[in-house]
């Protein structure tokens, strides 16, 4: 048995039952079965790596962001960078490395917050940073197979009014321009 404790000082004891892994590739998936509240759940789990998300600063008040085809929704998105956190990399290690890969260029880091994706069926746990004091130093990027990126910059309170009209729709993107949009405004 496990008592699960939280931030919001939420305890509730969970029981579990079983752990079956059904497929097993970059992503893995599981079933679990546990007890909560007296009830048998069952849960299908996709397990990812942590990852990492960027707010590049550009010239105090413009942001670099990353358009990029994504199947899964079927269009072009326009996101913060991002990436998977490679294994033995820490948070820092990945942000550096996305930073020169997707938008080719280096800065100071500073770490934000941290949140999970789509906890209700996915471990995917990501670390924001906000990117300052930019310097260019790949003018070709180094990207995946599967990555089909475009640099674009925009002023952080046009992305903001692109956020709340829907015109951005990815919620990392949104959740961190918000969430640096208040500190900043601090």
């Amino acid at each position: 048995m496990i008592l699960v404790k939280n931030k919001i000082g939420d305890r509730r004891q969970v029981s579990i039952l079983s752990t079956k892994k059904i497929y097993s590739g970059e992503i893995s998936i599981r079933i679990d079965k546990f007890r909560l509240n007296n009830k048998t759940i069952k849960k299908e789990i996709v397990e990812h790596l942590p990852s990492i998300g960027l707010i590049p600063i550009i010239d105090g008040t413009c942001i670099l962001f990353v358009t990029q085809y994504r199947h899964a929704a079927g269009r072009t998105m326009l996101e913060i960078p991002a990436g998977k956190i490679e294994k033995g990399e820490s948070p820092k290690q990945a942000a550096i490395r996305e930073m020169r890969e997707e938008i080719g260029y280096t800065g100071k880091l500073s770490p934000i917050l941290k949140w999970y994706l789509a906890p209700g069926y996915d471990t995917e746990l990501m670390y924001v940073f906000v990117a300052t004091d930019l310097r260019k130093i790949n003018k070709k990027q180094n990207l995946d197979d599967d990555e089909n990126i475009k640099v674009k910059r925009m002023k952080l309170t046009t992305a903001i009014k692109k956020c709340v009209s829907g015109e951005i729709e990815d919620c990392k993107t949104i959740a961190a321009l918000l969430a640096y949009a208040r500190i900043k405004s601090r």
